[in-house]
């Protein structure tokens, strides 16, 4: 809510009657409206500002009017900006993931290459489940135990998994990590795969 807040684009008569039929706390639908919708109305205000100096021939009227552009532009960016600053705070490296794994943190490992590629011959997490990225809106119920817990979500790089952190999030999962370098990372630090794990077992 509070991206669309941010957008000063979208059409907030619209916008309230959609959010309306969330369950959204009117507490924090006021904070949220009050906080996020002023860097919009600012930048419109000042504009208008310039535009008035401008039609009375005011000497300011071209900087003001460059100022005024500057603020819409600024605001245009905000929800990108914010976007990639609350990303930063859930992404782990492979490293951590280790780290967190071998201390026995409750942690889920979801893995959402395609089933090839999870158990070739690069082999997968210990632990992690296989959900392709293509088929994990319609698995999602197979993750409902992890709606509130830590889950971490892994692909052979960061692209894939990127978009299916996303999707989770907007389904509600508050807890939802990135593995920033995915299995290259797990695989160049040395680390082992499941596979591994059972060749050593049976030599």
């Amino acid at each position: 809510m509070a991206f669309t807040r941010l957008v000063p684009l979208l059409p907030f008569n619209l916008l309230n009657y959609a959010l309306g039929l969330r369950q959204i706390p009117l507490p924090h639908y006021t904070l949220a409206t009050a906080v996020c919708m002023a860097p919009g109305a600012l930048a419109y205000t000042y504009l208008g500002h310039a535009g008035r100096e401008a039609a009375a021939g005011s000497e300011t009227a071209i900087r003001n009017g460059l100022i005024a552009l500057a603020l819409l532009a600024v605001v245009m960016f905000l929800p990108r900006l914010v976007r990639r600053l609350r990303g930063a705070n859930h992404r782990l490296a492979s490293a951590d993931l280790k780290r967190r794994l071998d201390a026995g943190e409750d942690l889920f490992v979801l893995d959402v290459r395609d089933g090839a590629d999870y158990s070739g011959k690069d082999g997968h997490i210990p632990g992690a489940k296989n959900i392709p990225l293509s088929a994990l809106q319609s698995r999602i119920g197979e993750l409902e135990a992890w709606r509130r817990r830590p889950l971490a979500v892994v692909c052979r790089t960061n692209k894939m998994s990127a978009m299916a952190a996303d999707q989770l999030r907007g389904e509600g999962f508050s807890q939802v990590l990135l593995v920033d370098d995915g299995m290259v990372g797990w695989s160049g630090n040395g680390f082992k795969t499941e596979k591994q794990h059972e060749t050593a077992q049976k030599q």
